[in-house]
């Protein structure tokens, strides 16, 4: 009778480890879903034209930043490891003498007289990108290099002002 009681008590306590752990297990491996927003709307077949470069409906990606173009007014957006959100993407015709980046060491540019051979003299649009999901406006200056790789000069200033105080092109999105 001594060993029966025994093997009923390690089996009970054998069988609250395993629920245990189990329930450990199952919160690790499913982890909690995200929401994911998307743009909405008809594909135009083409994304934005930035003077006179219209570059593809495709994702373009620079590190963990990523910008897909639904159409050619709208894109969804996602910056560093946060949820994608949908934009509204207005490219005016305001435009600002700007430096890009040259890696090749060969550009034109001059600043003051003194040359900067890593960079080319080009000439960027100012750009706003809505969010009715974060009711915000981000303005920022874009440069397209061909229809499937653009520059911006950073992303998410809050003001026009902030976005022409940033006179380098250094962020290149290129498509995935």
């Amino acid at each position: 009778m001594k060993n029966i009681v025994i093997r009923i008590i390690i089996s009970i306590v054998v069988i609250l480890v395993i629920s245990a752990c189990s329930k450990d297990e199952e919160s690790t491996t499913y982890p909690p879903p995200t929401t994911t927003y998307t743009c909405t709307g008809s594909s135009s077949g083409t994304g934005p034209t930035i003077g006179g470069v219209t570059l593809k409906e495709a994702t373009y990606k620079q590190d963990n930043n990523s910008i897909t173009f639904v159409n050619s007014t709208s894109a969804n957006q996602v910056h560093g490891q946060t949820i994608p959100f949908c934009v509204t993407i207005n490219v005016s015709s305001t435009s600002a003498s700007m430096l890009r980046t040259n890696s090749a060491n060969t550009g034109n540019a001059t600043i003051g007289g003194v040359s900067w051979p890593g960079y080319d003299n080009i000439t960027a649009y100012y750009t706003t990108m809505t969010s009715s999901l974060l009711s915000s406006n981000y303005h920022m200056y874009i440069f397209a290099d061909n229809d499937s790789s653009f520059y911006l000069n950073g992303w998410g200033y809050t003001t026009k002002a902030a976005a022409d105080s940033v006179y380098f092109l250094t962020k290149l999105y290129t498509e995935q």
